[in-house]
């Protein structure tokens, strides 16, 4: 990464000299300001993405099969069909069990051999009629797919909660009845539909006991405090500054359900040794997370000295014609002037002239050129033959310094912005950071007497993948 920012910003710095600027980030210029937390900073907003540990419900939803079964080993009760004419009893093997993760949801499939007996109410008594199944012990001779789908929700405190529903139920071999020769399968699906359904509540409540990841959160958020180094040559560091989170649903990460958590910073570019981080407690979940974007702010100060000796090699030396002689630039030094630039350079050829340039700086984003409006200049010799070339020379050579002063810039950042982007994308401790780029841009350039203030401004996004197990360590 280091190598591609650096070959971006000298690039960049060749170009910006040449309209009294400097670039961001070289070794003798980058400096900046942590700012933590503070109210000038540009919020932003993070996702956080902690996978649910589906193993351990994995198991508990599929031993459902075998609690019904064992319940109606035990219990043998008649289950009431319809209005009440007719009655069924059934037994059950639990057999093949699986489940898989699908999107935002976690799917428990088994497979269940039954055996089922019929029977009506006769002279005030229930009297069995008929059977199919149960004289095979072993496996039954009816088989019912059935897929249990869980689906998760969040609650306070970084809570998962599970809630489940029976999504499917199919007969998948017949049982045919004694005598009538009827098929039950169908009857005893929508039978076992029902009483699974009955059952789930009081499993989905003790999977909420098995879903914890807030230790994970809080071990993220962490993760999210400490500085990162963007750039080891230049000794930058990328301050993320996490302030709060919110509930942002549930979303797929890795092709298995994931609790998502919007993260609003504050994140800062600086210089130097590595920052102290804050270590904030881990807050409390807010309800609703808009994620308006990762934006950072890169404010650089230029010592006036470096940023003059770099102008003056890419100006000094340039020469052209106004037709009735030819003009040199043989000097150059910026100035202070407010929300303009200031630059005073010394002529040699015509005349000799120092100008007293100022103009205002704009970044035009359709157009990927820096611009500088309301260019003007007077001359800081007042001699007979400086009034006689203002009066003759002004308007050519204001038109041809408001010329010199555009510049195109956009391939320069758009080699920046992805090197930043390659710096955005690291492994951390519990996972994996992705971050994209969108837009890199000039906002504003001030000169001060003791430093040139120059500040870019990084649009994207920002994502923060948690290992898969990091829920478990």
């Amino acid at each position: 990464m280091t190598r591609g920012i650096l070959l971006a910003q000298r690039r960049l710095l060749r170009l910006c000299a040449v309209v009294l600027l400097v670039p961001p980030i070289t070794s003798a210029m980058a400096a900046g300001t942590q700012k933590s937390g503070q109210g000038g900073t540009i919020p932003s907003a993070m996702t956080v993405h902690v996978p649910i540990p589906v193993t351990p419900l994995a198991e508990l939803y599929g031993n459902i099969t075998q609690q019904l079964a064992t319940q109606r080993s035990e219990g043998r009760e008649w289950v009431t069909l319809g209005g009440g004419s007719g009655f069924l009893k059934y037994r059950l093997w639990p057999d093949e069990q699986s489940s898989t993760s699908a999107g935002d949801r976690l799917l428990s499939q088994s497979t269940v051999p039954f055996g089922v007996e019929y029977a009506k109410q006769m002279k005030g008594s229930i009297t069995k009629i008929a059977e199919c199944g149960l004289r095979d012990a072993s496996s039954g001779t009816g088989r019912l797919s059935v897929t249990v789908a869980t689906m998760f929700k969040q609650g306070r405190s970084y809570r998962v909660l599970p809630a489940s529903q029976v999504s499917a139920v199919h007969s998948t071999q017949s049982c045919l009845l004694s005598e009538q020769g009827v098929d039950a399968g169908p009857l005893m699906a929508q039978v076992y539909r029902s009483d699974v359904q009955k059952v789930l509540p009081a499993v989905d409540r003790q999977a909420a006991g098995l879903v914890t990841i807030q230790p994970a959160i809080a071990r993220i958020w962490h993760d999210l405090q400490e500085p990162l180094l963007i750039d080891e040559t230049e000794q930058l560091w990328l301050l993320l500054n996490p302030e709060a989170t919110a509930a942002a649903g549930i979303e797929p990460l890795s092709g298995s359900p994931a609790a998502g958590y919007g993260v609003i910073a504050r994140p800062a570019v600086v210089r130097g040794a590595k920052p102290t981080p804050r270590h904030l407690p881990l807050p409390e979940p807010q309800e609703h997370f808009r994620d308006d974007g990762f934006h950072v702010d890169f404010p650089v100060e230029v010592p006036i000295e470096e940023a003059n000796q770099r102008l003056r090699e890419a100006v000094i030396g340039q020469e052209w014609s106004l037709g009735v002689g030819t003009i040199k630039i043989v000097n150059a030094t910026l100035y202070p002037l407010g929300k303009q630039v200031g630059v005073e350079l010394v002529l040699r050829g015509l005349l000799p002239l120092t100008l007293r340039l100022k103009g205002t700086p704009a970044y035009d984003e359709t157009a990927g050129r820096i611009l500088f409006r309301e260019v003007d200049y007077t001359i800081k010799e007042r001699t007979p033959a400086t009034d006689l070339a203002e009066e003759w020379l002004h308007e050519p050579l204001r038109e041809e310094l408001a010329t010199r002063l555009s510049l195109p810039i956009r391939e320069e950042l758009d080699l920046m912005r992805q090197a930043l982007e390659k710096g955005l994308n690291r492994e951390l401790s519990g996972g994996r950071l992705r971050g994209t780029v969108r837009q890199l841009s000039l906002q504003d350039l001030a000169v001060q007497t003791a430093s040139l203030s120059v500040r870019f401004k990084t649009e994207g996004t920002l994502r923060y993948d948690a290992h898969a197990d990091v829920a478990a360590r």
